[in-house]
């Protein structure tokens, strides 16, 4: 019978857990400020609110990452090895963080499809995409279905 335990230097080299704790501390971090906002600023209807879609994103991103934590404790108690090494997604999920700190200040200046344009563009780019029409197409497409679907068709506010 295999050694159902999990030591704690296991735990720090399994980048699963390592990606979905991060994940799961944005995810965290995003529903506070949702919560926050639309509470402490915004007097509407969780429907019109312009903070009800970060706050949808912080409840998938929250489930993604407790499914991502559990995968790797799976990995720990079967035997299976980390197959890559976890520092180097330390530094790849910082750059994408800031990244998004990025989008999050453009998006004042430039409105939300350009900034959000932009924003899919630096991160197909960053996840190794290089075909530069798949590019344009997708971000440009994904840009303007999220505005037509939020703001025209759902009449909730964007950022």
């Amino acid at each position: 019978m295999k050694n159902q335990t999990c030591k704690l230097g296991d735990l720090r080299k399994n980048p699963d857990i390592q990606e979905g704790l991060l994940f799961f501390a944005l995810a965290l971090g995003l529903a506070v400020y949702s919560l926050r906002n639309h509470y402490g600023t915004a007097r509407l209807e969780w429907k019109l609110s312009p903070y009800m879609f970060p706050f949808l994103i912080s409840i998938f991103l929250g489930a993604l990452s407790l499914s991502l934590i559990s995968d790797g404790l799976h990995k720990i108690r079967s035997g299976a090895g980390a197959s890559r090494k976890a520092t180097p997604l330390w530094k790849r999920a910082m750059l994408m963080f800031f990244i998004a700190i990025a989008y999050f200040f453009i998006m004042n200046l430039l409105t939300f499809i350009p900034a959000t344009i932009l924003f899919l563009c630096a991160s197909f780019l960053f996840l190794g995409e290089r075909r530069f029409w798949l590019i344009g197409i997708l971000s440009i497409a994904t840009s303007v279905v999220v505005y037509v679907l939020f703001d025209v068709l759902l009449h909730v506010m964007l950022p």
